[in-house]
């Protein structure tokens, strides 16, 4: 478990790190310090809320969100169990019982699946092991102490097995304040855990999110459905924020994919999955296909492809 008290890491920060670096941070923190004042979400100019994403090719991720206090006593909001791909978005004050938390304290747990040899859309029930693979605790993150935020995103990245890698609020005010701190040791500053902290080590994984429909029909011009049409669908991953390397595999792409489908006699293709990033891709040996790759976020019923003969 590691304790970050951000007060202290800015008083920090003010010392090392050079005054025009810092300026920039205590002014952004000087702007949301009306932020302590806020009781209730109709007080904001904006809503404030979390999203929690699960970019690992493989394991399944869930995490544990509240508010910090000194007490160290409040519950802890618990998502549901992420799939790869897939999304849980909540607003602060259902969750949390407040609209923007000051700081945050933060539970991750990664779950291995017990069938790793079946694509994960194909896997029945998509069971995973009984206690965590990876478990880690955070105390005391900036949150709306440096500036409330649309979306705090919280990003479950691909990683070895038995290793989670955690990027918060990236590319935002809050970012350049958690580096501004040191809060993380490392060049994406993300928060990575490695195993199971022993408090988590017997935690059962929480009910899988729940199922959306990704659906849609594949035309001919004049509005026929053309029947047998493949369409495979891949999920998002990311491993580190720097791309930029042609020679590296891709650090950030859509995976192998996990599941697939054919159209009906009537065009129409349907999957379930969470809510979350996908891509469709469609196959033939017959026709072409306009656009022949979408990436889409469920429920999402009304993708269509025109096809056209070879």
């Amino acid at each position: 478990m590691r304790r970050c008290r951000f007060g202290q890491l800015m008083t920090r920060s003010l010392k090392s790190s050079g005054v025009a670096t810092i300026c920039g941070v205590a002014a952004l923190v000087a702007l949301a310090g009306g932020c302590n004042a806020v009781d209730n979400i109709a007080n904001l100019p904006i809503e404030t809320s979390f999203a929690f994403t699960n970019f690992s090719k493989t394991t399944y991720a869930a995490l544990r969100i509240r508010a910090h206090d000194d007490t160290d006593t409040a519950p802890y909001f618990p998502t549901e169990l992420l799939a790869p791909g897939a999304t849980q978005r909540q607003r602060f004050v259902d969750a949390l019982g407040e609209g923007c938390p000051n700081t945050l304290d933060m539970q991750v747990l990664i779950y291995e699946r017990a069938n790793s040899d079946i694509p994960i859309g194909l896997d029945d029930g998509e069971v995973v092991g009984a206690t965590p693979t990876v478990a880690g605790e955070i105390l005391d993150v900036p949150a709306c102490g440096v500036q409330p935020l649309e979306t705090y995103t919280i990003v479950s990245w691909d990683t070895e097995s038995g290793q989670s890698r955690v990027k918060l609020a990236q590319d935002t005010p809050v970012d350049a304040v958690i580096r501004a701190i040191n809060l993380f040791d490392n060049a994406d500053s993300t928060w990575d855990v490695d195993g199971v902290d022993p408090k988590f080590a017997s935690d059962a994984p929480p009910e899988h999110a729940p199922f959306e429909p990704i659906a849609g029909q594949v035309l001919l011009a004049n509005g026929d459905g053309v029947e047998g049409v493949g369409v495979m669908l891949r999920t998002r991953f990311r491993v580190r924020l720097n791309d930029a390397n042609p020679t590296n595999d891709p650090d950030a792409d859509f995976g192998d994919p996990i599941t697939f489908t054919f159209t009906d006699t009537d065009g129409v293709f349907s999957f379930e999955r969470p809510p979350g990033g996908y891509r469709l891709e469609f196959f033939s040996d017959d026709v072409a296909f306009r656009p022949a790759i979408i990436d889409v976020e469920p429920p999402i019923q009304s993708v269509l492809v025109v096809a056209e003969p070879i």
